[in-house]
């Protein structure tokens, strides 16, 4: 319980920050107050917020046992199924907001060092933002954060350190309050009267 409840505080660290990225990138092509690009960034501060909200929630519905405190487990099991998906969608989502911003970047600090390169290449990187070196430097941590083999062993990471998806999901259907659900369904059934009308 403790791993995975840590695992899921320290994804909403790193889902904080690629929300930030997210809205820096917007900034710096200069979209930012594109409608569906805030509507982008919207859904994204939604996400991020609801795994805030499971974190929180875990700890307000934990219970003591024995000399420790164990957060509630369901809400884990649910924070853990619902960030499997999330995180790749989240990096996808990032990534088409940057667009060709993460490829045409000199290729690297050598590059600066010939001033009829540096000239051609800080030519092209032009931000409402960023003077033309500090977006190259901005969109390589976009790079490194969304696109470097870095950034790919997150991902794989982030969708499969708890297990499969079945495992995550298998530990949410045998921890979810079932009774409770179908009680609901069978009192509703309860009140319906079938009696011949009079």
């Amino acid at each position: 319980m403790y791993q995975n409840y840590q695992c899921q505080i320290r994804l909403l660290v790193k889902l904080k920050f690629l929300v930030g990225l997210g809205r820096m990138i917007a900034a710096a092509n200069g979209i930012d107050n594109f409608p569906p690009v805030r509507e982008t960034l919207g859904a994204l501060a939604a996400d991020a917020a609801t795994v805030d909200a499971l974190v929180t929630a875990m700890e307000l519905k934990g219970e003591r046992w024995g000399a420790y405190f164990i957060p509630d487990r369901h809400l884990l099991y649910a924070a853990q199924v619902f960030t499997q998906q999330l995180y790749p969608r989240l990096i996808t989502a990032l990534r088409e907001l940057a667009g060709g911003s993460l490829i045409t970047l000199p290729s690297g600090v050598e590059d600066f060092a010939n001033p009829a390169i540096a000239d051609y290449a800080l030519r092209v990187q032009r931000s409402p933002v960023f003077r033309p070196e500090e977006r190259v430097k901005f969109f390589k941590l976009a790079w490194d954060a969304l696109g470097s083999e870095f950034a790919s062993r997150h991902l794989q990471f982030e969708m499969f350190y708890a297990g499969a998806g079945f495992v995550t999901k298998g530990h949410s259907y045998r921890t979810y309050d079932w009774d409770g659900a179908t009680r609901l369904v069978k009192d509703l059934l309860a009140s319906y009267d079938l009696g011949k009308p009079s």
